[in-house]
Order: C-alpha cells, then sequence, then structure tokens
C-alpha cells in the first residue's frame, strides 16, 4: 500500500527541523512587498519565485522598483531594480511574469476606477544576464518603446475601446485584445510576436463583429487552441480552434455546439501526442453557455491532429449510483452539489476529476453565503467508464468559496497530487487547527494526509513548489518575519 509522508520542517510548530531549504523573504529589499509567486515554465514546471517591491516613489510621476528571482531551490539567481511610470490618479498592478525560454515577460496593467481607461506595459527580463528591458507597449500594429505621454495618457486611452494584454506561448507573445465596455464590436485578429517586438503572424477569425468572438482556451507545445463562437440570424455555433503557434495557420476547426446540440460544454484541454483531450462538464444547450446550476454531468471528447472525433462520450451523474448518491440535476445530501476545480488527464488517458460539494445557504442575519463540504474524486479508465468516486472528507466551511488551493502533475504525468486547506473542530472545544490536507493519486492509488498547521505567532501559506515538494511560507501581520521553506513530500 502506498502512503504519503510529509516532513513538515517546522520547528514553530514541534516537527525535527532536517534538510530544509529555507529563504528569508524580508531580507530580499527593504521596500513594500507587492508580489510574490510562483514561476512557470512553458509545460508548467515550477523554474522558481518572483518577488516584486515597491521601493521608493522618485516624484510625482516615478516609482522604483527592486525584484529577486530565486530559483526552485530557493537559490537566489537574479536581482536588480527598475523606474516605471506613476499616472495620477491611474491604478496599476504586475501581472503574474511568464517564462519563455530563459525570458520572463512582466506586464503591468493601468486603470482608473470606470474601468474605460485601461491599458498594459510590459517588459522583458533576459535570465542569463539579468538584463531588463525599456518598457513597450503595443498601438494598432506597432510596438512602441518608453512610456506614454503623461500629458495625454488620459484622453487618448478613455477613447480607446480594447485593452492589448501579450501572453506568454511558444517561444514569443500573442497580443490578445479584451474589450472595454464602450466596445460595440468583437476584437477578432490574433498578432503573434518574437522576442525581439517583431511581429510574426496574426491571424483573424472572421465573422460579424457584433455578434463574433473568439476566446484563449489554452497553449501546448507549438499549437493555440480557442473557442470561437458565431450568430447567423438565429443560428448559433460554437467552434473548437487549434492554431499552429509557428505560422499562425489554422490546423483544424471542430464543431463543439450549435443550435441543435443537446448540450453545452465547460472544458480543460490537454494535448497527448498528436490528439487533443477535451474534458468537462456539460449542462442543457443554452445560446448563453455552459451553465454550472443546471451541470447535468462529464464528458471526454479526443480529436485527432486534423480535428477528426475519434472519441466521444457523455456520463450523466445518475451513472455514478453504483458509488455515490446524486439526482439527475447534480443535488446530493442536505442539498449540496458539486464544484469542479481540477481535471487530471493522465498520459495513459485516465481521467480523474477532482470536485467539491458545495452550496448556498441562507442566514437570517447573514444572507446568503457559501457552505463547502468534503472533495469527490471521480475517476475514469481511458474509455471513461467510471471506477470510483471516491470521497475525501474535510471539516464544513463558511464564507469560503473553496478549501482547494491547488494541485499538480507527478512522475511524468502518469500521478498527481493536490492540496487544500482545512480548519478541524478540537473535541470538545470550539477551538479550529489549520490543516493542510495532501491527496496523492499515484498507481491509481488515492491516499490523503493531514499535516497540522496552526501557529499562534504566524500565518502559514502554502505554495506549488518543483515536482516533490511544497513551498510554505510563515510570516507576520508585521512583515519583519518571512520565511519559506521546501519541504519535501515522500512517496514510497
Amino acid at each position: 500500500m502506498r502512503k504519503i509522508i510529509v516532513i513538515i520542517l517546522f520547528v514553530l510548530i514541534g516537527l525535527t527541523n532536517v534538510e530544509a531549504q529555507i529563504s528569508n523573504l524580508a531580507n530580499l529589499a527593504n521596500g513594500e512587498m507587492q508580489m510574490f509567486t510562483p514561476i512557470f515554465e512553458e509545460n508548467q514546471d515550477v523554474y522558481g519565485y518572483f518577488t516584486l517591491f515597491k521601493l521608493d516613489k522618485l516624484n510625482e510621476n516615478e516609482e522604483k522598483y527592486e525584484y529577486t528571482i530565486l530559483d526552485k531551490n530557493l537559490n537566489k539567481v537574479a536581482n536588480g531594480e527598475f523606474v516605471d511610470v506613476a499616472y495620477k490618479k491611474i491604478y496599476s498592478r504586475y501581472y503574474t511574469p511568464e517564462k519563455l525560454g530563459s525570458t520572463l515577460l512582466l506586464t503591468k496593467r493601468y486603470n482608473n476606477t470606470t474601468g474605460r481607461i485601461a491599458f498594459t506595459s510590459s517588459r522583458l527580463l533576459n535570465l542569463k544576464d539579468n538584463e531588463i528591458t525599456e518598457p513597450f507597449y503595443f498601438e494598432n500594429d506597432l510596438v512602441l518603446k518608453g512610456n506614454r505621454d503623461i500629458s495625454t495618457v488620459k484622453k487618448v486611452q478613455r477613447d480607446r475601446e480594447y485593452i492589448n494584454v501579450p501572453v506568454a506561448a511558444n517561444n514569443g507573445y500573442l497580443v490578445l485584445q479584451l474589450r472595454k465596455k464602450i466596445a460595440k464590436k468583437n476584437p477578432l485578429v490574433l498578432k503573434f510576436y518574437n522576442l525581439d517586438n517583431e511581429k510574426i503572424w496574426d491571424y483573424n477569425f472572421g465573422g460579424d463583429e457584433r455578434w463574433s468572438f473568439y476566446r484563449a482556451v489554452s497553449f501546448q507545445d507549438d499549437v493555440l487552441y480557442f473557442t470561437y463562437s458565431t450568430r447567423d440570424d438565429n443560428q448559433r455555433k460554437k467552434e473548437f480552434l487549434q492554431i499552429d503557434a509557428n505560422t499562425g495557420k489554422l490546423n483544424f476547426r471542430y464543431a463543439l455546439e450549435h443550435s441543435n446540440s443537446k448540450y453545452s460544454y465547460s472544458y480543460t484541454t490537454k494535448k497527448i501526442d498528436e490528439n487533443t483531450v477535451l474534458t468537462g462538464k456539460i449542462s442543457p444547450y443554452s445560446i448563453t453557455g455552459y451553465n454550472r446550476n443546471k451541470a447535468l454531468g462529464l464528458f471526454k471528447i479526443v480529436l485527432d491532429k486534423d480535428g477528426n472525433e475519434v472519441f466521444k462520450k457523455h456520463f450523466l451523474w445518475e451513472d455514478a449510483e453504483e458509488f455515490i448518491e446524486m439526482s439527475k440535476k447534480g443535488k446530493m445530501d442536505a442539498g449540496y452539489k458539486l464544484f469542479t476545480h481540477s481535471y487530471f488527464v493522465f498520459n495513459d488517458n485516465r481521467i480523474v476529476v477532482l470536485s467539491e460539494k458545495y452550496k448556498i445557504a441562507n442566514n437570517i442575519l447573514l444572507g446568503p453565503h457559501v457552505k463547502t463540504e468534503d472533495f469527490i474524486l471521480f475517476e475514469f479508465d481511458s474509455d471513461f467508464n467510471i471506477k470510483n468516486a471516491k470521497t475525501i472528507a474535510k471539516d464544513m466551511s463558511k464564507f469560503s468559496s473553496s478549501d482547494y488551493l491547488f494541485g499538480q502533475y507527478l512522475n511524468n504525468e502518469k500521478d498527481a497530487v493536490f492540496f487544500y486547506q482545512d480548519y478541524q473542530k478540537e473535541e470538545g472545544t470550539k477551538d479550529k487547527n489549520w490543516i493542510l490536507g495532501i491527496v496523492s493519486i499515484v498507481d491509481g492509488e488515492v491516499n490523503h494526509e493531514k499535516i497540522p498547521m496552526s501557529s499562534d505567532d504566524y500565518y502559514i501559506s502554502p505554495y506549488v513548489a518543483k515536482e516533490g515538494y511544497i513551498l510554505l511560507r510563515e510570516f507576520n501581520k508585521n512583515s519583519d518575519f518571512d520565511k519559506i521553506r521546501l519541504e519535501r513530500l515522500n512517496f514510497y
């Protein structure tokens, strides 16, 4: 029987301190921390961690920042400073940095309270020589270096209908246009740039600009996935598209929904060899798309490299009656339904669907609020036959939308693990202890471990880490103590 053991190295909670990898965030810089976040490789493995501190406001229109980069073992590999523009009454924040080979794409979004003034600015950080570029931004087909004119930025951006947002993909980046409220038409053109800010290709989805629109689904290897929705008279259609990231050419389009469909779909995708696997939830077909409140079950579709459907199967809630009691509309005991967090699609085409029981409860004093309870793992074989529905028990949580933290693949995507938080009541008291739950799915076996994490002195927050580890951050309200530790997960 496989078992998961976690060596948690916190002296403060009374456990043994062995072979910990430790870093003190409070010592990395003297400013106000704006961000601490993992950096992911393009295949979603953890490369390391990025911290950003705001140091000083140099003048009315300039702010100084310092960044530090730690590798996945918490070794400091780079740090530096840069100056950014600040616009009066326009707020800003950085997106999580995206890694492209040996380059990080850093993008900052600016906006005011009305949302009419919104735009982005980006920089590229070379991890080999720790050089960071001056800011650049997009206007029509142009990539402009430097900052926007402070005196005219509000007037110019107020009239812009779209926000240009670069997103990392295939050692370059797509520029996606996000529609602002004032826009009367949907953007229908994709643009792809290399890391020298040269436009390589663009792709026009076509269609009526008022009734057609696209949404990015995922970027994997050298392909890009999108949904494309159109309306022609009273006919609606939603297609699933694969686009070649190197050339911008359409590889295939697959009709996912149309006006005569039985179901609407919410899904995730994974490319396995030359096939594409779509899996997710279904609800009765609606022109507005999938409705989670009317979910009827799950599905799996497999497409070959040309977009031909080679497998399609729907799983309705009542099909799980051998393992768990659910109504046709997905209701469980005490009125709970399932909210899906992750679809683990393994390389042998098995699928494990991770869901959490939730419901909206009402209180005379507090009004509507969320209650969550146990996790449910649906395990399917490669032909999407259900093999088990396993309950992962935890205490009820109120006013929290979820206790799920994050999950990741293990062992070359043959296995997986996920983490959650739980506040368990102590017997005979009203006190609650902060519990870290760890659930592994290894060699087809599900194992569950609970680790006490409570501390009267510090907050403890888990973060995703390199495979086989979890990162735990312990800090206090005053931020004069802010340590991160890598803790090893042992699977044997």
